[in-house]
């Protein structure tokens, strides 16, 4: 009998060791895994983009297009997450990863995604895309393929500026590793492109401008610039030649200048337009 209750004695300690020694379960313990819970306006769907609503703020929302910088994590299952705490203090409590991989609703407004392709958010705001040479800032890299061919989650058509229906995508969910960031393929085209050509083409087309235009631009001012001096040179040259030949035909050889001179603005204003046209369209 003494046994027996030695015994017993023996596990109750052993119990309230462990729950001393286990951590209390808080926001805090999944936070160091990347996924916090935080409050929302309305309810969120799992895989959705959000931002924070405010600095250091406790709140999210969907995150937009216009925002992009503003990305912050996506909201993922709390099924998913082995400890969880309900707060009720957050209201419609989502929980959101700002790192790891995790799955993400994706449309196929950017073109088919494939594995490792860079995503960033699309028009549809809180879902993803492929990533161009345009947009400022990524979301991550795609863990798989999406190209709206296999299994999908539903359509939505997207409008223009004018509010008529433009394009319908495809919506689906595949896995991707969150890593905000500037966008690596805006950069790849910033390549061996002059700081000070980019600003000035950006001013110009009142937008980014690529690099095949920006060197079209430019070759096109240095032919009209180059044809200009050598038609100006040879009219003047030839000019003073007639003069000293023949010092009676000076007002003749004046008009004839005259005209040249208007030629070569004319190149010129030609060739401005032409590069104004290439940068702006």
């Amino acid at each position: 009998m003494k046994v027996r209750r030695f015994i017993l004695s023996l596990a109750v300690v052993i119990g309230l060791g462990g729950v001393l020694a286990a951590p209390a379960a808080t926001a805090a313990d999944f936070s160091g895994s990347g996924v916090q819970g935080y409050a929302a306006d309305t309810p969120i769907d799992n895989g959705t983009i959000v931002e924070l609503t405010g600095k250091d703020s406790n709140r999210v929302k969907v995150a937009t297009q216009k925002n992009l910088e503003n990305m912050f994590g996506v909201t993922i299952d709390r099924n998913l997450l082995s400890v969880t705490l309900t707060r009720s203090d957050l209201e419609n409590e989502v929980f959101v990863a700002v790192s790891g991989t995790y799955n993400v609703l994706v449309s196929t407004q950017g073109g088919a995604i494939k594995k490792g392709d860079y995503v960033t958010l699309s028009s549809v705001n809180g879902l993803a895309m492929k990533a161009g040479t345009e947009e400022s800032t990524v979301f991550g890299r795609a863990g798989a393929t999406f190209d709206g061919k296999g299994v999908t989650l539903g359509t939505t058509t997207l409008k223009d500026t004018k509010g008529k229906d433009n394009k319908t995508v495809k919506i689906g969910s595949i896995p991707v590793t969150i890593d905000i960031r500037s966008n690596p393929n805006d950069e790849s085209t910033e390549v061996n492109i002059i700081k000070q050509l980019q600003r000035v083409g950006k001013q110009i087309a009142e937008k980014e401008v690529s690099p095949i235009r920006i060197y079209l631009s430019i070759a096109i001012a240095v032919i009209c610039i180059i044809t200009s001096i050598i038609i100006l040179y040879a009219g003047v040259r030839n000019g003073v030649i007639s003069i000293g030949r023949n010092p009676m035909s000076r007002k003749s050889i004046f008009r004839a200048l005259m005209e040249i001179i208007l030629t070569v603005l004319l190149i010129l204003i030609i060739g401005l337009f032409a590069v104004y046209l290439l940068l702006k369209l």
